[in-house]
């Protein structure tokens, strides 16, 4: 939840980055189902796991959906750097649009505006952030070469990465099936189905659209329990798996800009609220596993009060709501019911 009371840039950029991680499209043509041979959910699911795996190198155009029934936050508290909560939220649901680009080289990933554009630029040794709207920049050069060590460690597939490890978690919970075939973003896909056993979560399922050539995720939906349109998907309008010139991954500001280092930009944002924003004061509880699993956490200051505003939070695939306890306040949430987490509290120490 602190990441809430973070600058709009910072968070955005985070939020990008996790695009690629949910490949997706969110209008599928309306094309004849393709003819592709039979497979069982349990062949796909491992040879999209081994695809995501291995090098990448992927573009296109990308749109996201996101309808996750985040309330509205009064204008009183909804201040602060870049528009606070209500500016980053208004930048991250609703229909979005980005270009992507990856490969063994980098990750570039813009965020089309209606009137602006926003850029996410991490190679081998720096990652930067680029806000036209302003003109502002905000760089990284050691932590960016961290970040792309770390994305090697998973077998260069970067955040890709994280959803193999997702897929490979939630499969375990759920009942795995090929649904229809379709073509996405003119590639013929195989639907990979992901039902919950669980009959405590808010998620009814997700659907995967794998490119039947190379089992690259083409499309994430992911559908709140008895809805039938998904209340978060993301996916590829176009894609490629061309070559990609490896100068896609160099940035120079251009002239005018602003530029920040990224541990000038904590550090202010730590002096302007006078702490970090309610962190943990100790290691959070967990209850439940896969598709239930819910996180309890105590922590060692208020939160930040445009956080605050948004609590409880009944959303329809994740709920969240605080407790006090013998004068310390938990924050709790999970992708179960406010009832669940309430008897969830009940146990807190």
């Amino acid at each position: 939840m602190a990441i809430l009371g973070r600058r709009r840039s910072a968070i955005v950029a985070v939020v990008a980055a996790l695009v690629v991680a949910a490949i997706g499209v969110a209008n599928v043509r309306a094309d004849p189902a393709p003819d592709l041979p039979a497979i069982g959910g349990d062949a796909l699911l491992a040879s999209s796991l081994a695809a995501l795996a291995g090098p990448v190198t992927i573009s296109g155009n990308v749109e996201t959906r996101f309808d996750l029934g985040i309330p509205q936050i009064p204008s009183s508290v909804s201040g602060g750097l870049g528009g606070g909560v209500a500016g980053v939220l208004s930048l991250v649901t609703g229909d979005q649009r980005y270009e992507v680009w990856r490969s063994p080289e980098g990750v570039r990933i813009a965020h089309l505006l209606p009137f602006s554009e926003q850029d996410l630029v991490v190679n081998a040794s720096d990652a930067w952030f680029w806000d036209a709207s302003d003109m502002s920049a905000v760089h990284a050069g050691s932590p960016g070469m961290k970040l792309w060590r770390a994305s090697s460690s998973v077998g260069g597939a970067d955040v890709l990465g994280s959803v193999r490890r997702a897929l490979d978690a939630l499969a375990p919970y759920a009942d795995v099936s090929v649904d229809t075939t379709s073509t996405v973003a003119g590639r013929p896909a195989y639907t990979l189905v992901l039902t919950p056993t669980s009959t405590l979560t808010l998620v009814g399922g997700i659907a995967v659209a794998v490119d039947a050539e190379t089992r690259l995720p083409l499309r994430l939906q992911v559908f709140a329990r008895g809805g039938d349109r998904a209340a978060a998907e993301a996916g590829f309008r176009d894609v490629s798996f061309d070559a990609i010139d490896p100068s896609m991954f160099a940035f120079a500001p251009p002239p005018g800009t602003t530029v920040r280092q990224g541990a000038d930009v904590i550090a202010g944002i730590r002096a302007s609220a006078g702490h970090d924003p309610a962190p943990p004061a100790s290691d959070p509880l967990t209850f439940g596993s896969g598709f239930d699993l819910r996180v309890a956490a105590r922590l060692g200051a208020a939160l930040p009060e445009a956080v605050a505003a948004l609590l409880p939070y009944a959303g329809p695939l994740l709920s969240a709501i605080t407790v006090e306890r013998d004068g310390q306040t938990w924050v709790l949430m999970g992708p179960v019911s406010v009832a669940t987490l309430e008897e969830d509290a009940a146990s807190l120490p």
